[in-house]
C-alpha cells in the first residue's frame, strides 16, 4: 500500500504547485519542462533494456517508462527550476547539483529502492545522479535555443536575487 501512495504523490503532488505559478512562465517554460520528460524517458528506456533498473511498482503495465516521476515530480520540478534560475547558469547549475543529489541519495535510496518501487541492478545512487546532472545542462541548452528562437526579450533579469526571482514567478492572488 505505501509505494502505491508513494508513486501517486510523486505524480500528483508537484501539479498543486503549478497553482501558485503565473501562467507566463507555466507556458515559458513547459517546452523544456516537455522536452525533459523525452529524456526521462529515454533514459528509462536505457535503464531497462540494460538492465540497469527495474520498476516494480506500476500504475499500468503499458508502459517501460516510471510515469509518476517523468510526468509529475520531474516534469513540474523543471517548470520551477527554470523559472526561478534561467538566465544564471551557476545558479541554475547548483541548484540541479542539490535537488539531484537529494534525489539519488535521499529519495532513491532511502524511499524508492527500500520500498520496492525500483531494484537496482546495475545502477545505483550515483549514476542516477550523474544522469541527471548531464540531463540538466542539456536541458539548458534546450532552453537557451528556445529563447533564441521563440522570445526576443529577457523576462529572467539576470540581476535578482533568488527572493525578487520568486516574486516575479508566483501568483499574487493567493
Amino acid at each position: 500500500m505505501l509505494p502505491e501512495l508513494t508513486i501517486r504523490l510523486i505524480l500528483f503532488l508537484p501539479w498543486f504547485t503549478i497553482l501558485f505559478m503565473k501562467k507566463e512562465f507555466i507556458k515559458r517554460y513547459t517546452p523544456v519542462a516537455t522536452f525533459s520528460a523525452l529524456l526521462v524517458t529515454l533514459h528509462g528506456e536505457l535503464a531497462y533494456t540494460q538492465e540497469w533498473l527495474t520498476q516494480n511498482v506500476k500504475i499500468t503495465d503499458v508502459f517501460i517508462t516510471f510515469l509518476p516521476f517523468t510526468f509529475g515530480l520531474f516534469l513540474v520540478g523543471t517548470i520551477w527550476i527554470f523559472a526561478v534560475t534561467f538566465g544564471r547558469f551557476w545558479l541554475f547549475l547548483f541548484v540541479n547539483i542539490v535537488i539531484d543529489i537529494v534525489f539519488a541519495f535521499g529519495i532513491h535510496r532511502f524511499i524508492m529502492v527500500p520500498q520496492g518501487i525500483v531494484e537496482e541492478l546495475k545502477h545505483g545512487s550515483f549514476e542516477v545522479f550523474t544522469a541527471f546532472l548531464v540531463m540538466a545542462i542539456i536541458l539548458y541548452l534546450y532552453q537557451m535555443w528556445v529563447e533564441e528562437a521563440l522570445f526576443k526579450t529577457d523576462h529572467t533579469s539576470k540581476n535578482k536575487s533568488v527572493k525578487d526571482r520568486l516574486k516575479t514567478v508566483l501568483r499574487s492572488d493567493f
